[in-house]
């Protein structure tokens, strides 16, 4: 493995007459980027205690939470289409610079309106991931770049161990504000990466133009849908402000579905899901970010819940989130090595192995959830699964999606993902909640065993059917024109 990691950073890039990056140079300045972006999504987990005694309302610390999602998903299709008609490196770029000013922003007051508008601001780099894919599939041959996609999802596991544990360790001696001072130094320090160290993408705004309808469809009706989604069980399913925001949101993506096909260039092209390829990735992705993608919700609700509950393991946060270090480490050697498994064995049975591996580790927590080590291996195994069936999928939509639309294609899995993850978080916490017991005292109640095993039964059945959807997957790429690299300016060695 170690040697296919170095022939993979070996090379360089041409980037006109007598200029030349080195490979492993452009890839450290992407990985720094997307880890990040990764932080920033992290990082507010480690400061929830102390935002809330900051700002006195848990409710109002949960937006800090929500806008950055909301911002993130809401704009990343956008965001991707951009990159691809004006440059990837180009609109990276704005993205970190808006990443710094979000980060000070926010860094600056104490003033709650204004710490949630920096962090709306930092919401926008979580777009950089298919920015990164794009880059990639630009700047490194077709035989390389499948390691090198890899290793962006190495590096968002990495930003989301970094958020949590650097995050919580920043909390703890200073404030809730050194995160946001360390994101903007990170940002920062990635901005002058990507510039100094990216060549400069090739632009096609003279042959494009923006659909600015499909713009003013998708944004409000994913935002919409997202809403529904975090704050339903808040407002109330049948509430009429829950049913009129679904039912606008749907009715919106209809619009936007009819239009794009009635588009010659639109912002989505939904056509590109007539290839199976794409469709299969798509749904694979749903799927396990309904399912294997809720492991942390779960595991850290099983780690910390009280002995007396019965089931759970009595730990505090901190030692929860050391428990699960070793599956973040996993996390960031699968991402690199699924690259090179993908060079041997092709898209199909990689993903179904990604496919197996979760769910054999979902079935086994069912029966063995009593002891830290077996939650440890077990988490492990999820986790390697789930990273590397999230792994397939960008290097599956680089291969199928047309050049111009590589950052689009991937911006709207990212965005399905998120979506799928935010509905699979609210459908387990409905489980979870659906059986609890509490303490002779009273207080907070606790999901019991029996809640806690039909959510993991829950989520092994969506695992499973994600499997079966890979194995209807295209093992190997057919598309003559992706094996070479892209216009001229892909690797020559």
């Amino acid at each position: 493995m170690l040697k296919n990691l170095i022939d993979m950073l070996r090379g360089d890039v041409a980037a006109g007459p007598g200029r030349r990056y080195p490979i492993w140079a452009v890839l450290v300045a992407l990985l720094l980027a997307e880890i990040t972006g990764a932080y920033e999504t992290a990082m507010i987990f480690s400061a929830i205690g102390d935002l809330v005694e900051t700002f006195g309302s848990p409710i109002s610390v949960g937006w800090l939470i929500t806008i950055y999602l909301l911002v993130g998903a809401g704009t990343a299709a956008v965001i991707g289409r951009l990159g691809d008609i004006y440059g990837r490196r180009f609109v990276m770029l704005i993205l970190l610079a808006i990443g710094v000013l979000g980060s000070v922003i926010s860094a600056s007051t104490s003033i709650f309106a204004v710490v949630l508008l920096g962090r709306a601001l930092q919401g926008l780099t979580g777009a950089i991931l298919p920015l990164c894919i794009g880059l990639i599939w630009e700047n490194m041959s077709r035989e390389k770049a499948p390691s090198g996609i890899g290793l962006m999802i190495a590096g968002n596991s990495a930003g989301s161990a970094i958020g949590l544990i650097f995050g919580g360790l920043i909390v703890d001696h200073y404030s809730w504000r050194g995160i946001f001072v360390a994101s903007a130094v990170f940002a920062a320090f990635s901005f002058v990466a990507v510039l100094a160290c990216v060549p400069r993408s090739p632009t096609r705004f003279s042959a494009y133009r923006i659909d600015w309808l499909s713009v003013c469809l998708l944004m409000p009706s994913i935002m919409a849908l997202l809403l529904v989604i975090s704050n339903g069980s808040a407002w109330g399913w049948l509430d009429p402000k829950t049913i009129c925001m679904a039912i606008l949101s749907i009715l919106a993506f209809v619009w936007l579905i009819r239009h794009s096909l009635h588009t010659p260039d639109p912002l989505i092209d939904v056509r590109l899901f007539a290839d199976r390829r794409v469709l299969i990735a798509n749904l694979v992705t749903a799927l396990t970010a309904l399912g294997a993608s809720q492991a942390g919700l779960v595991f850290l609700l099983l780690l910390q819940a009280p002995l007396w509950t019965g089931v759970g393991l009595g730990m505090s946060a901190t030692a929860a989130g050391m428990v699960k270090l070793p599956s973040n480490l996993i996390g960031i050697v699968a991402g690199p090595w699924t690259g090179q498994m993908i060079r041997r064995f092709g898209h199909r049975w990689v993903m179904v192995l990604g496919g197996v591996l979760m769910t054999l580790g979902w079935l086994l927590i069912i029966a063995f959830h009593s002891s830290v080590i077996a939650v440890v291996s077990t988490l492990c195994l999820i986790t390697l699964g789930t990273i590397v069936v999230l792994a397939v999928v960008p290097n599956v939509i680089a291969t199928a999606a047309p050049d111009e639309r590589t950052s689009e294609a991937t911006s709207v899995t990212m965005t399905l993902r998120q979506t799928f993850y935010g509905m699979g978080a609210q459908i387990i916490a409905v489980v979870l909640a659906s059986d609890t017991i509490k303490s002779a005292t009273g207080g907070a109640g606790y999901p019991t065993e029996r809640a806690f095993v039909i959510a993991m039964v829950l989520v092994s059945g969506v695992c499973l059917t994600a499997t079966m959807a890979a194995l209807f997957l295209p093992g190997r790429p057919t598309k003559s024109a992706k094996l070479h690299p892209v216009s001229g300016v892909g690797a020559t060695g």
